[in-house]
């Protein structure tokens, strides 16, 4: 029986030592990542009138590191007409923005595509103008072992345009995206510590019934 617990405990200890040496792997550094947006058109065009619209930036490209907020495109309206009678976005405004991200120094890369549509009204005074995000806002890309799971999250709309050279720049308005990296290496699975300690524990018993069984041999004879 003394040999039964004694069995017992080393197979308990074992198990405590596999579990702290898998819960003290060290994570894996932040991914560093590139990215650039490009939009489908430099810009839309207010409805039948093709010298005013909003103009969409096409960023050169940037690079981040683990999950980061970063900018899609900055928008400026551009626009003759009195607030009066400003330009519409009605029938026009749809638009689209494909996200290009890579991993350097490995050759990994791949696209998003995201849509969405610009309503409202601007003119040279003023600037009303309105964003819905289109069908799937939230989009994944996997590249080799990591999935960067994308999100439009914000809209914020330009400012009038200041046709006066003499007054100081507009501020852009701006499309934001929520990018999370997830490192995704193909899972070894390690048996749950009650499955581990339930097995050690039944092959200790396994072990014990056996020396037993030899005692009683061993007296018989």
């Amino acid at each position: 029986m003394k040999r039964l617990f004694s069995t017992s405990a080393s197979a308990l200890v074992l198990l405590l030592a596999v579990s702290t040496a898998a819960q003290a792997d060290p994570l894996p550094p932040p991914l560093t990542w590139t990215y650039n947006f490009s939009p489908g058109a430099p810009a839309v065009t207010a409805d039948g009138n093709p010298a005013a619209g909003v103009t969409f930036t096409n960023e050169p490209e940037n690079s981040a590191t683990g999950n980061s907020d970063i900018v899609a495109t900055n928008l400026r309206v551009f626009s003759a007409a009195p607030a009066s009678t400003p330009d519409l976005l009605t029938n026009s405004g749809a638009y689209s923005l494909t996200l290009t991200l890579g991993i350097p120094n490995t050759g990994l890369s791949g696209s998003l595509t995201f849509k969405g549509k610009l309503g409202g009204s601007f003119s040279k005074e003023s600037a009303n103008v309105t964003n819905v995000f289109g069908p799937n806002p939230t989009q994944t890309l996997v590249l080799g072992s990591y999935s960067f799971i994308v999100s439009l999250t914000s809209y914020t709309g330009p400012s009038p345009p200041r046709f006066d050279p003499n007054a100081p720049p507009v501020n852009a308005g701006s499309i934001g995206v929520h990018v999370d990296v997830t490192n995704a290496p193909t899972p070894t699975r390690v048996p749950e510590p009650s499955t581990m300690l339930l097995s050690a524990l039944g092959l200790s018993f396994l072990g014990g019934a056996a020396w037993r069984k030899r005692k009683l041999v061993r007296k018989a004879a």
